[in-house]
This record gives structure tokens, sequence and C-alpha cells, in this order.
């Protein structure tokens, strides 16, 4: 199987690891605005840097992963899907419900498989939380409560702080991830949003903090904080759910706790990640993609979930804003 990359930033090599490391798929070639990064990698991997998509689709690639900057996203899936190519997606999938307007006719072609990199929804804890929910060994989930705080380091491109060309701060950069972790554990669409957002750093346009009160249209309530620091900070990802019966928390990249009939079960993973990496989670998502166009089966992230978290965003935004609670229309 073929495919290309547009940006091999800190996401396109995440991507080009994961299915670099799978047998019978290979890169055709690559886009790059950093002309200096563009000429490292293909020295490095010996493989083509192309100036335009247009060229690196007359190689015929099977799936194409987008990984550009947020705002530079909209043309090349217009592109792609012209040409009848699958696409794996970076976060978010456009900017905001106008930008989905102008794709929808191209992207939800039925012949294609697109997915979201919502790509921690693929971690081993998660994944076994969610079997254990499923199965409903804390009952019925009633309440979510996510906490997401990380530094915004120097490893981290220009471009998060620029709201026109990121869109916003930390909701689109990295609470999205929270987002749709919640809304896969939940089971359901998210009915009413209410948020507000603050800035410890005042010198940037974008937001670095983020609260969110969320109403599922199944009745489970969650709330998500997100901070994104201009300064070093001990991270932390946690989400607790409580049910009628019982909790799990979950620690990203750590494992998780299943509290229930007054006993404490610990899923430690500490050996899992040092043996494959704290992304290895990009890994599942290559090989779980590539079983998708193999087999012609949705993916475990699909289009609509891509559609809805534009939705969601848009609709906290206007929530800030407006300062009230508001319905999301889907």
């Amino acid at each position: 199987m073929k495919y290309g990359i547009l940006g091999i930033g800190q996401a396109g090599l995440r991507h080009f690891n994961a299915f670099n490391s799978i047998k019978n798929v290979k890169l055709l070639g690559f886009t790059e605005f950093d002309l200096k990064k563009a000429k490292n990698f293909e020295k490095k991997y010996n493989v083509k840097h192309f100036k335009k998509l247009e060229d690196l689709i007359k190689l015929n690639p099977d799936f194409v992963i987008i990984a550009l900057p947020h705002s530079y996203r909209l043309e090349p899936i217009k592109v792609c899907c012209k040409n009848n190519i699958n696409l794996l997606i970076e976060k978010p999938l456009v900017l905001n419900t106008q930008e989905l307007k102008i794709i929808n006719k191209y992207i939800s072609k039925k012949n294609l498989i697109h997915s979201i990199s919502f790509v921690h929804r693929y971690r081993k804890e998660v994944l076994n939380a969610k079997k254990i929910i499923d199965n409903k060994k804390i009952g019925k989930v009633k309440f979510i409560l996510e906490t997401m705080i990380s530094q915004k380091n120097d490893n981290l491109p220009n471009w998060i702080d620029n709201k026109k060309i990121s869109g916003g701060g930390v909701l689109l950069y990295n609470a999205i991830h929270s987002i749709d972790k919640i809304c896969f554990i939940a089971d359901s669409k998210i009915d009413y949003v209410f948020a507000h957002k603050a800035n410890i750093n005042e010198k940037i346009d974008v937001e670095d903090v983020i609260n969110i009160s969320l109403k599922f249209k199944n009745g489970i309530l969650a709330n998500l904080i997100a901070t994104f620091l201009p300064y070093f900070t001990t991270p932390k990802w946690e989400t607790k759910i409580f049910g009628s019966s019982g909790q799990i928390d979950i620690n990203i990249r750590k494992g998780f706790e299943l509290i229930s009939k007054n006993k404490i079960k610990k899923f430690d993973y500490s050996k899992y990640y040092k043996k494959n990496g704290l992304n290895y989670c990009f890994n599942i998502q290559a090989k779980s993609f590539i079983k998708s166009l193999n087999t012609k089966k949705p993916p475990l992230v699909n289009l609509h979930d891509g559609i809805n978290s534009v939705k969601i965003v848009e609709a906290i935004y206007n929530s800030i804003r407006k300062n009230k609670i508001l319905k999301i229309n889907y």
C-alpha cells in the first residue's frame, strides 16, 4: 500500500514512524513548507519532496495523511477527495462549520474511507477501561471529570499561537482530544455546552486555559479543565468516570484503577509504555487504518467523529463569547 504525507512537523513525523513500521506500506512522497526540514527528511529517508500536492497525487497513493497547520487543510482535502484518495486527517478536521459546508460534498463520497487522528482513543488504558464500562462493571455512568495540564514546550510549532492559522488555543490543540475521549466513553453525543476561557500568558491571542461543562444526550454530565502553560509544570492527564456502582480513574500513559464493591484493582501499563514508547497509540491507529482500507470497514474513529468535533468546538467558543449555555445542532 502506498501513501503520502502533507506536513512533516511533530505530528507528521509520528505518523510516518507509525506507518513505516508496517510491512508493505510505502511512503511515496511528502510536502513540507519548511525547505530545510524537507531537505533533511528527503535525504535521510530517500523520499521525494513535492512542492505541489497535485504532483504527489500523480503517483496514485492509496491514502494521504494531512498533518498541516489547522487553517491549511481545506484545499488539500478537496483535492484529495476529487482524486478519490482516502484520508487520515490530523485534528481538527477543519476550523469551523463554514469550512465543513465547503468540504461536505467532497469528503462524504461513499467509496472513500476517512479517519481523524484522535489518536488517544487508541491508547491501551482507554480501550480497556471502555470495555469495563461497556460491561457495566461500574454500573451506569453518571459523571466524567477530565483534567488536562500540559506545558507548551519549545518543540511545538510557533503557528499554534497565531489565531488565523490555529483557529484557537488549548481547546483546538489539546482539549479536543479530551472531548473525543469523553464522547467515546459516554457513547453519546453532547447535547449542551457551557464554557469559559482565560489566559495565563497574556501575550498571545489564543486561550491557554479552558473550563467546559458538558451534558450528553443520554444524561451523562462531564466537566473538562485544560491548561497549556508557558512554563515548566508537572503534566497531568486524568479521566475520572463515576458510575452508579463504581468508578474508573484513567491516567494517560500510566494505566487506570477500577474502584467497585469496596475494592481497588490497578491496571499498570508502565512496562507496556517502556517497551513501546509513550506515543505507541500512533502505531495502533496506523494498523487500524490500514485494516479499514483492506476490509472496507469503518475505522474506530470515523468521519462523523471529526465532523461532530468541529460542531462541538464551535459551540464551545460561541458559549464563551455569549456567556450562555448552548445546544449543539448536529
